[in-house]
């Protein structure tokens, strides 16, 4: 049984946000357990870090959702620049002086959030443990590594991971700690599984120069069509790939109101319209918009990234437990009349999502 509780999320205007306006909060690489063996095996004697992500102003989004029915935003970033960040904590824990190689870390996507709640991976069992009450967060992480001596380069491997982690009740923990600890863990993997190619492809690989891996970080930057300007033609896009070569293979539609939701229709050669949910976004002229769970969710540029507002869940069950709210403890499974315990309810938030503008992933 799936409930929608009562209370609902203020919405946000899309014309209202900025990502760069959001409030900051600051993620820190925690030093992981094992990590002196992992060193003691290192292969570099330094990592450079390239960052080619589209936004590189921040990492991440996180949304809370309160009681009393609003959302708030708040932008993820590190303490100083992702490239500094990051290839300091590689150096700090795995830089070996008399290692052979150089270590090449390309980052292309690194983005922390909670906007996706994976509702088939709730852990089934004792419903009444309240880590079970917790929504889950994600890391996505993209990166190329190099292995460098002599001015030549050893493509060592393409870094392709979504981690998903249990994010533990406010009420016990802050919401970050996760991110902190298993983004670590995730960096350390990284470089460890570096040296231990390296040892492997020795001898056996095809070595590149700096300027063939430049002028393919190049051709790799992918075309971000602008909002409002006239090089995005106007129409409906059936595919990401669509957006990408800016070929809407619709021309004739219209958006429909429904409540609070915006609806495609597409008209057929008769002149009537149908309702679609399977394109993947339009542009009307004026604005962007990307297709989510069959509603057309508001999108804008910011930099070479898209961002866009969508709707998603965050599951709890309806056992008896207290949140503390502005207006006394409220014992959830009270809320509202149909309210069950053992349960799934879902609470309905809007989130801002991002777009991966290699691959049409959003997260």
């Amino acid at each position: 049984m799936i409930t929608s509780l009562f209370l609902k999320p203020t919405p946000i205007r899309a014309q209202d946000s900025s990502i760069a306006s959001l409030p900051v909060v600051k993620i820190r690489l925690n030093r992981p357990d094992g990590i002196a063996a992992i060193a003691s095996r290192s292969l570099f004697r330094h990592f450079e870090v390239i960052d080619e992500r589209p936004d590189t102003a921040r990492i991440g989004i996180h949304t809370t959702w309160s009681m009393i029915g609003n959302t708030y935003n708040r932008q993820l970033v590190f303490g100083r620049s992702t490239v500094r960040e990051l290839s300091s904590y590689l150096d700090k824990h795995f830089a070996r002086p008399d290692a052979p190689y150089t270590a090449l870390v390309i980052l292309r996507t690194l983005w922390l959030s909670d906007a996706n709640y994976i509702r088939e991976e709730l852990d089934k069992g004792d419903e009444k443990d309240i880590d079970k009450l917790t929504e889950r967060t994600h890391i996505r992480l993209k990166a190329e590594v190099y292995a460098t001596r002599d001015s030549l380069y050893i493509p060592v491997f393409r870094y392709d991971t979504l981690h998903n982690t249990r994010k533990k009740s406010l009420l016990l923990r802050s919401p970050y700690a996760a991110w902190d600890e298993d983004l670590a863990d995730l960096i350390t993997g990284l470089a460890d599984s570096a040296s231990l190619v390296t040892v492997r492809k020795e001898g056996h690989s095809r070595l590149i120069r700096r300027d063939e891996i430049h002028k393919y970080n190049q051709s790799r930057h992918p075309y971000v069509p602008g909002c409002g300007d006239a090089m995005l033609n106007r129409g409906v896009y059936t595919s990401f790939e669509e957006f990408k070569n800016n070929g809407p293979s619709i021309k004739d539609f219209e958006i429909k109101k429904d409540k609070k939701s915006s609806l495609l229709y597409i008209k057929d050669g008769t002149g009537a319209s149908y309702y679609s949910r399977t394109a993947w976004g339009l542009y009307d002229g004026k604005h962007i918009f990307i297709m989510k769970d069959g509603e057309l969710c508001p999108a804008w540029k910011e930099g070479e990234s898209i961002y866009f507002l969508g709707e998603a869940y965050k599951e709890s069950t309806g056992m008896r437990y207290e949140i503390p709210s502005p207006y006394g403890s409220i014992p959830l499974n009270n809320q509202h009349p149909s309210v069950t315990p053992g349960h799934y309810y879902n609470y309905k938030q809007r989130c801002i999502y991002t777009l991966d503008m290699e691959t049409g992933a959003v997260y």
